[in-house]
């Protein structure tokens, strides 16, 4: 059994994973208030109120720890597409509710702060190493949500491709609205993307073929 941990005030905090979520979470709340850059371990571990020791026990580099919170950064961002379905109980149009709730998420400070690590990645070959390592892991989860979005249209004869391109669609949208915003330009592009899924995704394998 692992021995108790002590935080702020004598309060003792057991096992493993409640301090490493806390350093996690210290992790995340840095990257979007403070940037990559200011997301330093020293600065994690002060808001996380965990000792030096502690935090290179989970962590033993700060690549480590950035590649680490890409899994809550995933997570946050899934809770953001819940959110945004949850305003529309029951949407008239199912198409245009998902790639809503994807281009919602997609301006949330959890998924920016995710597009900066990749970008700072560039030029930083060991954080680039674990985040490769790192995505694959959530890769799972963000497969799992672009099934529940659109799973309905998973026979569609260009559906691998349309999830993929929709994935970069919302990341290009978020860079590009990180410089200059307009919301009538911002839904003429959300409307038109939706509009060629709906093209795309009315096409059933096989369909090409049966009438070519």
């Amino acid at each position: 059994m692992e021995p108790k941990r002590k935080a702020v005030g004598g309060q003792e905090v057991g096992g493993s994973s409640v301090v490493r979520e806390r350093l996690l979470g210290a992790a995340v709340d840095c990257l979007i208030d403070l940037g990559v850059a200011g997301t330093t371990t020293l600065a994690v571990q002060r808001r996380a109120q965990v000792s030096r020791g502690a935090l290179l026990h989970y962590f033993p580099s700060r690549a480590a720890l950035l590649a680490a919170s890409v899994t809550e950064l995933v997570r946050r961002n899934e809770q953001a597409v819940a959110l945004s379905l949850a305003q529309l109980a029951k949407p008239k149009d199912r198409l245009e509710a998902a790639v809503n709730a994807l281009a919602f998420a997609a301006r949330q400070p959890a998924y920016l702060a995710e597009l900066e690590l990749w970008a700072v990645a560039r030029t930083d070959a060991a954080l680039k190493h674990t985040l490769i390592l790192a995505e694959r892991t959530a890769r799972r989860d963000i497969e799992r949500v672009s099934a529940e979005l659109f799973g309905m249209w998973a026979e569609a004869e260009a559906y691998t491709e349309m999830i993929a391109l929709t994935q970069h669609f919302m990341r290009g949208l978020a860079i590009s609205e990180n410089l200059g915003s307009s919301p009538a330009r911002r839904k003429r592009l959300i409307a038109a993307w939706t509009q060629a899924m709906r093209l795309m995704l009315g096409r059933r394998a096989g369909a090409s073929r049966a009438t070519g």
